[in-house]
Order: structure tokens, then C-alpha cells, then sequence
């Protein structure tokens, strides 16, 4: 019932699979190694073409400096809020406290619109 099979023929088809699947493996290799020099490439052009691009930069740095101005302008008022009730915190405690500095608290999560914000409560709600 068995059928023997030559050796010769085993030795073969062994040698063949093993040659097919290496093969195919630095094939593999040479096109993942290809598509990396690809993006590098597109990536060293895209850096070499930003210079290209300052002066259009310029052009549109007085609508900057407008939205800059902005928020100076939003910093100032949080600033003299904050140093008016730094100055009721020591007129009720009776002693003198002084701001050396203000900086913008950033726990290092990217800020969210209000409808991102919903859709995370909305998603992550127990049942």
C-alpha cells in the first residue's frame, strides 16, 4: 500500500523547496531594501525643496503676527487675572507672595476640540 519513494527524488524536491523559499526571501529583501531608498530619496528632496519655500513663508508671516499679537494680548489678560488673585491670596493671609514667571501647564497630551472630547467620553462610557 505504501509507496517508496526514490531517494534521489526526496533530495530533490528538498533542495527545490529550500532554493524557492530563500529566494523568494532575497527577493523579499531587495524590494523592502528598494522602497527604503525610495522614501530616503523623496525625503532628501522634499528637504533640499524647503528653502525654495521660505519666501512664501515671509509672505505670509503678517497674518502671524497678527494671530500672535492675539494671544500676547489673551496671555496679558490671564496674567493679570492670575496676579489679582495672587494679590487677594496675600491680602487675606497677610503676607506678601510675588510671581516670578507664568508658563502654559502642558501634561503632555495634545489639546482637543470640544466635539473630539465628546466623541472620546461618548466612546470610552461603561455600559
Amino acid at each position: 500500500m505504501g509507496m517508496q519513494m526514490e531517494l534521489s527524488y526526496v533530495f530533490a524536491v528538498v533542495i527545490t523547496g529550500l532554493v524557492v523559499v530563500f529566494l523568494g526571501l532575497v527577493l523579499l529583501i531587495a524590494f523592502i531594501s528598494l522602497i527604503g531608498s525610495f522614501f530616503k530619496s523623496a525625503e532628501k528632496n522634499k528637504k533640499a525643496a524647503k528653502p525654495a519655500d521660505a519666501p512664501a513663508a515671509k509672505a505670509a508671516s503678517p497674518a502671524v503676527k497678527t494671530v500672535q499679537s492675539a494671544q500676547s494680548a489673551d496671555d496679558d489678560e490671564v496674567i493679570a487675572v492670575i496676579s489679582a488673585a495672587v494679590a487677594m491670596m496675600s491680602a487675606a493671609d497677610g503676607t506678601s507672595y510675588r510671581i516670578k514667571s507664568v508658563k502654559a501647564a502642558s501634561n503632555g497630551v495634545p489639546a482637543r476640540n470640544a466635539w473630539a472630547s465628546a466623541g472620546l467620553r461618548e466612546s470610552t462610557n461603561p455600559f
